[in-house]
Order: C-alpha cells, then sequence, then structure tokens
C-alpha cells in the first residue's frame, strides 16, 4: 500500500476489520504486516489493490510471491488502480483458475478524500463477488457505485480523470486572467467559488495556485500525464474525438521535463505564468 492504500487501511480498521498489508517501503510502519503479496492472499477474505505502475501491478499479481500463487476459492481483490482494461482482465483470468474473483474498482479521490471516506468507487464486475464486498466497500467509503460489468469501472474513471485534467487545466488559466487583471487571488476565488462556475476541482486547486503550495501533492503531475497517455489512447482505440487532451497532454509534458513531475498538478499554473503568447 502506498498514500491511497494507507487511507483506505484506516478506514477499513475504523470499520472492524482485521486489516494486514505487505512488507513494503511506504508500510514498515504497519502493525500487521506479510513478506509477500502470495502470503496476504492466502490468508485473506479480501484483498484490496492499490498500486501506481504497470511493472508494480504485474509483480504483485503475477509474480513468483504473487498473489495469484497464494489465491484460493472465495478469494476476492478489488483493484483500485488505474491502468487499461486489457492488464485488469489479464490479471483477472491468472486468478480465475484458482477460484479468485477480481473486482475492477479505481477510486475518484486524493488521499485526504479517500481518508474522510468521501472518495467514490466505480465499482465493476461479477454481481456475487460485489454484493460479498459490499461491507468493505461501504467501509472505504460510503459512494461506492456499482457500474456494470468488469472493465466497466474503468471507462467511468477514464471519463472522471479526463473531467478532472482538463478541469485543472482550465483553472490554471482562469485563475491566470483573474489575478492578470488586477484581480486579488482570494477574492478571485471566493467569488467563482460561489458561483456556477465552481467545480470541487476549482475549490482544492485554485488555493494551491494562488499560495504556490505543491507540497505534498495531492494528484501529482506525472501521474495526470500517465492518466491523460491511457486516455488518449482509449480515444483514438474508440474512435472518439476528444480535443481537449492534445493541449492538456502537451503542457502536463512540459511541466515533466521541466522537473516538476513530484509536484501537485495544480503546478501548471507557475508554467502558464512563465510562459508568453
Amino acid at each position: 500500500m502506498g498514500n491511497i492504500g494507507r487511507a483506505v487501511a484506516a478506514n477499513l480498521a475504523e470499520a472492524g476489520f482485521d486489516v494486514t498489508a505487505v512488507r513494503r517501503a511506504s508500510a514498515v510502519d504497519f502493525p500487521r504486516l506479510v513478506d509477500s503479496p502470495a502470503e496476504l492472499a492466502r490468508e485473506s477474505d479480501v484483498v484490496v489493490v492499490a498500486l501506481a505502475s504497470e511493472e508494480a501491478m504485474r509483480s504483485a499479481y503475477l509474480g513468483a510471491q504473487g498473489l495469484a500463487a497464494g489465491a484460493h476459492p472465495g478469494l476476492v481483490t478489488i483493484d483500485m488502480g488505474t491502468f487499461p482494461v486489457p492488464l485488469k482482465r489479464e490479471l483477472a483470468d491468472a486468478l480465475a483458475p484458482r477460484g479468485t474473483a477480481m473486482l475492477d474498482s479505481p477510486v475518484s479521490g486524493t488521499p485526504p478524500v479517500v481518508r474522510a471516506r468521501e472518495a467514490v468507487l466505480f465499482v465493476s464486475g461479477d454481481g456475487a463477488a460485489i454484493e460479498r464486498c459490499r461491507p468493505v466497500l461501504a467501509a472505504i467509503s460510503p459512494n461506492f457505485r456499482a457500474v456494470g460489468a468488469f472493465g466497466a469501472g474503468m471507462a467511468v474513471k477514464w471519463a472522471a480523470n479526463l473531467l478532472v485534467a482538463v478541469q485543472t487545466f482550465a483553472t490554471a488559466q482562469a485563475m491566470l486572467l483573474g489575478t492578470r487583471s488586477g484581480m486579488d487571488p482570494q477574492v478571485l476565488i471566493e467569488a467563482i467559488g460561489a458561483s456556477f462556475a465552481s467545480s470541487p476541482v476549482f475549490r482544492s486547486r485554485a488555493p494551491l495556485m494562488a499560495e504556490g503550495r505543491y507540497q505534498p501533492a495531492l494528484g501529482p503531475a506525472h501521474v495526470f500525464l500517465k492518466d491523460l497517455g491511457y486516455i488518449d489512447a482509449e480515444c483514438r482505440r474508440l474512435g472518439t474525438v476528444a480535443p481537449l487532451i492534445g493541449p492538456t497532454l502537451e503542457w502536463y509534458a512540459r511541466l515533466i521535463e521541466a522537473g516538476r513531475g513530484n509536484d501537485e498538478g495544480a503546478a501548471i499554473y507557475e508554467l502558464l505564468k512563465d510562459a508568453r503568447p
């Protein structure tokens, strides 16, 4: 578990579940640890997976001591990662012969939002497995949504992440327009925040732009770029026109090139401030 996983684990423990984690650098201080995903799978009824890269996913599921090695009948994995459906299907297929089901359940929300149980889980997969996991899902967040067959969760997440990235980019442009017009940033934030133009993205990221506060990163810029690349590929696969992806992807690539990949995605504002028409 990383930042999202720690928030999920805390919510589950508070709800009365016995929670164990795999020993990783981000979890060394967790009270109950095992040494491998296989060991975790063997002693668990439900395993929640929240990883940040395809390499980490493949290792956790398919490695010599991966989840598939310890999977057993009745085990359910709830995968909260944001990755292409073909990868998730490949991993689900590796678990199926052992009687283990996987739910595709990406999460919309930063670690603090998850910890506050205000995130939304887009849950997709076998209906019976979802029903079995309902108490676990509700403990993570009461805002979980069963959205359809396996892979539907990622379809919703791609749409959601497109909105988040584009709105963050638009918020940066709006803040720059307002402040260059002479507006006090706080007055601007309060006025727009009370208007129809506001959104959770604006309300959370406009203050970060006004303060130049990009650490700790709730949504790192490199994650924005990763997800936008996936979304762009999915739109091309579907033959869907999405003209806002191109410029948003281009500017986040510039932010990464500027060495700010670990900064909060709101740091795109700094890049725009230094740019000229």
